[in-house]
C-alpha cells in the first residue's frame, strides 16, 4: 500500500505486522503500532479541517519542523484519531508553540516533562472525551489518541527522539499520552478556562509542562486534612517547582473533593492560598549543593515557595465523584501554562 510522508507517497508492506516493523525501523512511531496514513484517510482529514493542505499552523521546536495541516493529519491518523478531533489537535499545536511554554526546553531537558492538555468547552462531549472515572486512562479513544497525536508531532515534526534531542533520563508514561477534559458538569467551581478569562462553554485547550502525577490518598477525612496531605505532597523539594520557583503546579481534584470543600466553605481561591502557604519549605531543608545563584528562585527571607504566587497554582476538576484520591502534577518550572481557544 501507499502512505503519505515527506516524499509524498511511500510504498510499504500490506501486512500489518510487517508495516509496523517498517515504521518502527524508520523511526516514524512512538514505539507502539500505528494506523497507516493512506492517501484516502489523509484527504478525508484535510477535507474535514477545511484548510489548504500546505497551510502552516506552527513551527515545532527544537527542529523548527513545519506543522502543516497535512502533516498534522498524517500524525493524527497514525495515532488513531478520528477526524472530529482535528480542531482540538490544531489548538494544542498553536498553544504549545507559544513562547511562554518553552517547548524547546521541554523537548530537550533531562527532566521527564510532557505536555498535559486540559480540554474545556462543548467539544469535550461532542467528541466523547472521558472526564469521569479513569480519565487519565486507559480506555477512552479521544483522550488517548489526541494526547498520543501530540507526542507523534513532537517526535516526527519537532524531532525530539529519546537519546538524541530528548535527553530525559527516564522519561514517563505521560510522554505517550497526557490529555483529559475537565469535568465541568459535576464541578461546583468555575472551569479552568473561565478562570483564565474565556467564556463558559467556549472550546479551549490549556497545556501544562507536567512532570507526571503524584497520588494523594484522602479518603474518609475532612477538607482541612485533605489539603494538609496535598500540601505535603507539593512540598517535595526535589521537584522542579521548588528548584525554580516558577510555573504552574496543577492539582487534579475530583468533583467529590470539591463538594466536600464547598460544604466546608472553601473557595477555589482560598484553596490555592492555603496550599501556597502550607507547601512552603525552609532553605535549611535544601541540600547545600542546590544553593546556586538561580536556585531556588522564589524566596521570601529564608523560605522557599512552590511558585511565584497562589494564583499560579491551577486546579482542574476531573475524575469520579468519590473524594478518595487527588493527583498532583508538578510543573517543569521553566514554563508557564498556555491556552488556546478554537
Amino acid at each position: 500500500m501507499e502512505i503519505t510522508g515527506d516524499e509524498m507517497f511511500i510504498d510499504v508492506p500490506d501486512d500489518p505486522y510487517a508495516f509496523f516493523e517498517y515504521v518502527y525501523e524508520k523511526k516514524l512511531t512512538d514505539g507502539l503500532p500505528i494506523i497507516p496514513p493512506t492517501e484516502e484517510l489523509v484527504e478525508t482529514f484535510i477535507s474535514y479541517i477545511g484548510m489548504p493542505r500546505d497551510q502552516v499552523i506552527a513551527e515545532v521546536e527544537p527542529r523548527k519542523g513545519v506543522a502543516t495541516v497535512e502533516k498534522i493529519a498524517v500524525n493524527a491518523i497514525m495515532a488513531g484519531c478520528r477526524r472530529e478531533y482535528s480542531p482540538v489537535l490544531i489548538a494544542m499545536i498553536q498553544a504549545i508553540t507559544k513562547p511562554e511554554f518553552n517547548l524547546g526546553g521541554i523537548q530537550a531537558t533531562t527532566n521527564p516533562v510532557a505536555p498535559l492538555t486540559i480540554v474545556n468547552g462543548k467539544i469535550r462531549n461532542k467528541i466523547g472525551m472521558n472526564a469521569g472515572m479513569g480519565a487519565l486512562g486507559p480506555g477512552n479513544r479521544a483522550n488517548a489518541t489526541m494526547g498520543r497525536a501530540l507526542r507523534m508531532i513532537l517526535l516526527n515534526i519537532g524531532g525530539a527522539f529519546p537519546g538524541k534531542i530528548d535527553k530525559a533520563t527516564l522519561g514517563m508514561p505521560g510522554k505517550y499520552t497526557f490529555c483529559i477534559p475537565e469535568n465541568e458538569e459535576e464541578s461546583q467551581w468555575e472551569p479552568l478556562s473561565v478562570e483564565l478569562g474565556y467564556a463558559k462553554g467556549e472550546n479551549v485547550v490549556t497545556i501544562f509542562g507536567g512532570q507526571g502525577t503524584n497520588n494523594v490518598l484522602t479518603g474518609g477525612i475532612d477538607s482541612n486534612s485533605q489539603l494538609s496531605l496535598l500540601a505535603d505532597c507539593m512540598s517535595n523539594i526535589g521537584n522542579n517547582n521548588f528548584l525554580t520557583g516558577h510555573g504552574n503546579p496543577c492539582i487534579l481534584l475530583s468533583p467529590g473533593h470539591v463538594r466536600v470543600m464547598v460544604k466546608d466553605g472553601w473557595t477555589k481561591t482560598a484553596v490555592k492560598e492555603c496550599l501556597f502557604e502550607k507547601s512552603k519549605r525552609k532553605l535549611a531543608d535544601f541540600p547545600k549543593e542546590l544553593f546556586q545563584p538561580d536556585m531556588p528562585k522564589n524566596l521570601k527571607g529564608d523560605t522557599a515557595y512552590v511558585c511565584d504566587k497562589p494564583d499560579d497554582i491551577k486546579i482542574v476538576v476531573v475524575g469520579g465523584n468519590d473524594p478518595y484520591h487527588i493527583q498532583y502534577v508538578p510543573n517543569f518550572g521553566a514554563t508557564n501554562c498556555v491556552s488556546q481557544s478554537f
